[in-house]
């Protein structure tokens, strides 16, 4: 089953600089752990409604698109990123169709 996982960075704490070389090891492993189909940083995007094009502002620090066997082991994969001891959170969502959003 497929899962997208939400990097969140707002109530994260900037990494200290000696620990940045350790963090990004680390979330190369955690990556390589998820054996991600899909993974990518987000920085500088651009934030469009009806009325009003301009700069992202949000929390919003990467996206993942991975699969597990259940939501439990989907959760079980985000708990293991480095980023949470940073305050990072992440949110995990199920694939669904289409057909199934329209209907919810």
């Amino acid at each position: 089953m497929k899962f997208i996982l939400i990097s969140r960075h707002t109530n994260g704490s900037e990494i200290p600089e000696n620990e940045r070389e350790q963090n990004l090891k680390d979330m190369g492993e955690w990556i390589a752990l998820l054996k991600p189909e899909f993974a990518m940083p987000v920085r500088s995007g651009t934030s469009v409604t009806l009325n009003r094009v301009e700069k992202y502002r949000g929390d919003v620090g990467g996206v993942i698109v991975f699969e597990a066997e259940t939501m439990d082991r989907a959760v079980a994969l985000a708990q293991k990123s480095p980023g949470l001891k940073y305050g990072f959170t992440h949110e995990v969502f199920p694939e669904i169709s289409l057909d199934q959003a329209a209907r919810q």
